[in-house]
């Protein structure tokens, strides 16, 4: 039954992941596409009984993974299921605070990061945030093909994909991560100044009144 519960739950998440990586993948193309699709989409996954759904399947996904490994042990799993998991618990060390850095600002003063917001963590703290966000991007791209991939056939509905597919996938993943990311940075965008969004206003406002 957990895995059933932690396979339906994590196509539930997933179906968010695709959107939010897809509109990720969009800021190669500047800003006035990243925010224009991410304007789209927010009115279907910030809906609030939809975010919730959303929310509540990853909270359940995740404690149903924790309890099976607690169950069931760490075993010998191969190479794949090692880089599945891993990648799990990485993410679920850190998506707390991503959803709270991300959604926080939109939930208490109606402000969203938006590409300028993206941009200005990046010019705020480069050495930081682009490693964080590249392997953030491509450990759950590869969590989250591989998890889907895992949930459809142990709910009969297909199989997973070949270990040849989900790595070359996964480079792909990487690259058009990367690339956002230098579209983010204004290597061939037009970024304006990344200190004068909102978003950036807030974050040093808050981060002025925090500091000791």
């Amino acid at each position: 039954m957990l895995k059933k519960i932690q396979a339906f739950t994590g196509l539930l998440f997933a179906v968010f992941l695709a959107l939010h990586l897809a509109n990720t993948w969009l800021a190669s193309f500047g800003a006035h596409t990243y925010d224009s699709a991410q304007s789209v989409l927010r009115t279907f996954y910030q809906a609030p009984a939809i975010e919730f759904v959303i929310l509540l399947a990853l909270v359940i996904h995740i404690i149903t993974g924790l309890v099976r490994r607690w169950r069931e042990g760490a075993g010998s799993p191969a190479l794949r299921a090692r880089l599945h998991r891993y990648a799990g618990y990485g993410l679920a060390l850190v998506i707390g605070g991503h959803i709270l850095a991300v959604r926080g600002p939109s939930w208490f003063y109606d402000v969203y990061p938006g590409f300028a917001g993206i941009s200005f963590t990046l010019d705020f703290a480069a050495w930081y945030f682009f490693p964080y966000y590249l392997l953030l991007g491509t450990a759950a791209f590869y969590h989250g093909v591989n998890g889907a991939g895992i949930a459809l056939s142990r709910l009969g509905l297909a199989r997973p994909a070949s270990g040849n597919t989900l790595r070359n996938a996964s480079i792909l993943a990487a690259v058009a991560t990367a690339a956002a990311l230098l579209a983010f940075a204004g290597a061939w965008t037009e970024t304006g100044d990344p200190y004068a969004s909102e978003f950036a206003q807030l974050y040093l406002k808050v981060m002025d009144e925090i500091s000791f």
